[in-house]
């Protein structure tokens, strides 16, 4: 349990965290709860409007996809996983986040970190994340061959992500250059041979070795971010990386129980997938508070220093 004063603490950073959340942020969460219920109702619409539908039935599927994942696949249906496709949504809400962060950088010329001095990462995840919301709303909402392949390439997207991040840090530690500066050679070449990379998997390799090359860019990622705490520790928010690696954990076994029926409930509007969409986002959305937090002084932020001396005084 925790004692009096821990709990007087934490209600004071949880007091501090909604005012920031509604003053800074009251338009963008108020505008992103609007566009998730539209988009919710516009897949309920849309299924009833339309049914049967023969839209996707020219595309090729892969034989028992319809019994694939444990939501109740109407073959019929225009939006033929309504709730895995529902929940697709938290990748353009997020990848909202992302691209309106690198646009605030750049405009604000703030550069107290590799993140906030070089905004095309922030950017770059928005996009990716846009792209991710694209595939895999087409995947479920078609179940096709195609969209699966394109869902799969919005996978080594995201994982590549980190690496190059963490790649950037690694080159910079090792040259003995601050990473609050843009460094355009180091970040051009990174930007190309991830990019080369990218495509070489996603056009050359294909998918026949998707899952083992993800796990080896995972494992990679890991490395890299635990020999960057060891040599440059103190810097980043340790917590913020703990809830992403609870989330990945639990996305992973979301994921697991979905493909193996386990707690499935065909019909509910709480799939094992659905939750494997939404830990993913919030995985991804904590690592970049913890990239983002390296270097991060309380000082460099006036408006949480305005909010904080307008809570408590």
């Amino acid at each position: 349990m925790f004692r009096a004063s821990e709990r007087y603490a934490l209600l004071r950073k949880l007091a501090f965290l909604r005012s920031v959340v509604w003053q800074i942020y009251r338009d963008k969460v108020l505008i992103s709860l609007v566009a998730t219920l539209l988009f919710g109702l516009g897949i309920y619409v849309l299924n009833h409007l339309f049914y049967p539908s023969r839209l996707w039935n020219e595309l090729s599927w892969e034989k028992g996809i319809d019994d694939w994942f444990c939501e109740f696949t109407d073959m019929k249906k225009l939006i033929r996983q309504p709730v895995n496709t529902f929940t697709n949504f938290a990748y353009f809400v997020t990848g909202m986040f992302y691209f309106s962060k690198g646009l605030e950088d750049s405009r604000k010329s703030r550069a107290y970190n590799l993140i906030t001095a070089n905004p095309y990462y922030s950017i770059t995840l928005g996009v990716i994340y846009f792209y991710t919301f694209a595939c895999s709303t087409f995947f479920h909402a078609s179940l096709v061959k195609l969209a699966s392949d394109l869902d799969f390439s919005a996978v080594y997207s995201i994982c590549l992500f980190p690496l190059m991040y963490f790649m950037h840090r690694v080159i910079l530690h090792l040259q003995n250059k601050p990473s609050n500066l843009k460094h355009r050679k180091e970040s051009t070449s990174l930007i190309l041979s991830f990019s080369s990379f990218y495509l070489f998997l996603t056009f050359i390799i294909g998918l026949d070795y998707a899952h083992e090359l993800v796990l080896i860019i995972v494992a990679l990622v890991v490395i890299a971010g635990t020999w960057l705490e060891s040599k440059d520790p103190g810097k980043t928010n340790k917590k913020y990386l703990a809830v992403t690696t609870a989330s990945i954990i639990l996305a992973i076994m979301f994921f697991a129980f979905d493909t193996r029926k386990i707690l499935c409930i065909p019909d509910s509007v709480i799939q094992p997938h659905s939750l494997w969409h939404l830990l993913n986002a919030t995985s991804v959305f904590f690592f970049y508070l913890y990239i983002r937090s390296e270097n991060y002084d309380p000082a460099f932020d006036r408006e949480r220093i305005r909010i904080h001396s307008s809570v408590f005084g």
